[in-house]
């Protein structure tokens, strides 16, 4: 009698479990570095600032359940596609696009498109070592908990002009890396192990994370919608693995930096941060 009521325990419990599902919107913020636009000329700089600006704030909706989560960008009407040198900086620039996690399994699928090919980057997610810190908020209804980490990234620098030529010619500019504490706060009311992009690991749902220079923030939770919510791994793109891809990334960059050093423009180069 026993086993047949701890049986019927489970299979409720992995029903309810199953059925647990939720929408939670989220807003990104970024602290603009305009270091490398300084010695352009004023027009193009206000040019370039808009755009920066208009990419430093972003909506994402991240759909969730028990077992797996899909994180991706609110679609927009406007579009950089006027701008054919910024678009490509932006995809180049881009840690971006669509996120599929397996919760279960701790794999991910990024759905990522980089100068106009579309790539599946299919890989294991990096355990994250967490530390609570022991405090805590109020996110909207809902009490959250911090944790914080420190991770390595690895910070490159990509010039344009005559250095970018010199350093093409000579050999590729050392790799750089840096140490950042991520802080994040999550929601046990929400039981789930995931939240924004790859931020995950935490027992409950992820509703802000701070990370460098840049912040995301859930606005908005809506759990077990009416409307039933289909998560589905992305399935067109080429499928590589994420050191594939940095490496595809990295050749892209060379070669436009050699396209640039080669240009009509003269005068010193400028740089952009980029971390991955």
């Amino acid at each position: 009698m026993k086993k047949i009521i701890l049986f019927f325990f489970i299979f409720t419990f992995s029903i309810t479990a199953q059925e647990f599902q939720g929408k939670a919107y989220y807003i990104s913020k970024t602290i603009l570095n305009t270091d490398f636009i300084k010695n352009i000329p004023l027009e193009r700089r206000k040019q370039v600032l808009s755009r920066m600006r208009s990419n430093s704030e972003k909506n994402y909706i991240l759909d969730f359940n028990t077992t797996s989560s899909l994180f991706e960008e609110e679609v927009q009407l406007e579009s950089t596609k006027g701008n054919q040198r910024w678009s490509m900086f932006s995809s180049l620039m881009s840690n971006a696009g669509t996120v599929y996690r397996d919760i279960l399994s701790n794999t991910f699928i990024r759905k990522q498109e980089l100068l106009g090919k579309i790539f599946l980057i299919k890989d294991t997610l990096t355990k994250s070592k967490w530390t609570m810190t022991g405090g805590t908020k109020k996110i909207g209804i809902y009490t959250c908990y911090n944790a914080t980490q420190e991770v390595e990234s690895e910070l490159r620098v990509m010039q344009f002009g005559r250095s970018s030529q010199r350093a093409s010619e000579d050999k590729d500019i050392p790799k750089k890396t840096k140490i950042t504490t991520l802080s994040a706060w999550f929601a046990p009311e929400i039981p789930v192990a995931t939240g924004p992009s790859f931020y995950s690991g935490l027992p409950g749902l992820i509703l802000e994370v701070s990370d460098d220079n840049t912040t995301i923030l859930c606005t908005k939770v809506v759990l077990n919608p009416k409307e039933k919510i289909k998560i589905k791994a992305p399935k067109k793109g080429t499928v590589v693995n994420n050191k594939e891809f940095k490496k595809i990334r990295e050749d892209k960059i060379k070669e436009m930096r050699e396209q640039f050093g080669r240009g009509r423009r003269q005068g010193g180069g400028n740089r952009i941060r980029i971390q991955n």
